[in-house]
């Protein structure tokens, strides 16, 4: 069920079923000089329309958030960064906003790594108000199976082309992927220099590797560990063994 496409005045009857909403987070930035700018919206969208499919009226995803924090990447043409305050305040609100019309659960499904600090305050706050909140980021939570698909994982690297190409190939211009088998060495990292050493040309990882073969075994294990996620956060196992 897609939030959008409710009327409001069927909203109460069409989502009394619902057992979490899931809300699409990405960043409009470069990827690369073969990716497209909306990489990291296209990719959790697409693992919300296929959670949608499994799950069906269990699930209501909300619209997506196409702007996250992104200013390591800033120099480069087409990205756009938000404020870290602007998007704490934005990503509670739109979950607070949810709760109060009877979200018991509500998941954002990240596609950006830069936007996990501020989904983590935002879901405290959530949290702090009644509603249980989470935040998948699939390329963190997933990375072992990933690396079972994939030779590495990267910035536009050989994981994320992937998925775009399984998306839709016409997307990546794979004549003009690059290859940076370097990532930074400690997370956070910024100053004079970082970026250079980090994502000379807006990546890192082997782009040339990528296909959409690759990308369809991706989200078809994506799924299945995102299918286990929220079926988790329903029953309200939170926590793994030690």
């Amino acid at each position: 069920m897609y939030l959008d496409r409710i009327r409001s005045g069927r909203y109460a009857e069409e989502t009394r079923g619902a057992e979490a909403f899931i809300v699409p987070v990405g960043s409009l930035e470069a990827h690369g000089p073969h990716c497209p700018l909306g990489t990291d919206c296209m990719i959790p969208e697409r693992l919300c329309a296929d959670l949608e499919a499994r799950l069906g009226d269990r699930v209501v995803v909300a619209p997506p958030i196409h702007y996250g924090y992104t200013p390591s990447l800033a120099a480069f043409p087409g990205t756009v960064s938000i404020a870290a305050e602007t998007l704490i305040s934005l990503y509670a609100e739109v979950g607070l906003g949810l709760a109060k019309w009877g979200a018991k659960r509500v998941v954002f499904m990240n596609g950006h790594g830069g936007n996990i600090a501020m989904l983590s305050v935002a879901c405290d706050r959530i949290g702090a108000a009644g509603t249980v909140a989470a935040a998948i980021s699939y390329w963190l939570h997933y990375s072992r199976d990933i690396l079972g698909v994939c030779g590495t994982q990267g910035h536009a690297g050989e994981d994320e082309t992937s998925l775009v190409l399984a998306l839709d190939e016409s997307l990546v211009e794979m004549g003009a992927a690059r290859r940076h088998m370097r990532k930074g060495f400690l997370s956070p990292l910024a100053g004079p220099g970082t970026l250079e050493s980090r994502f000379p040309e807006a990546l890192n990882g082997d782009p040339g590797a990528a296909s959409a073969d690759k990308g369809r075994r991706l989200y078809e294990l994506i799924l299945e560990r995102n299918v286990q996620a929220i079926e988790r956060i329903i029953a309200g196992d939170y926590a793994d063994d030690l």
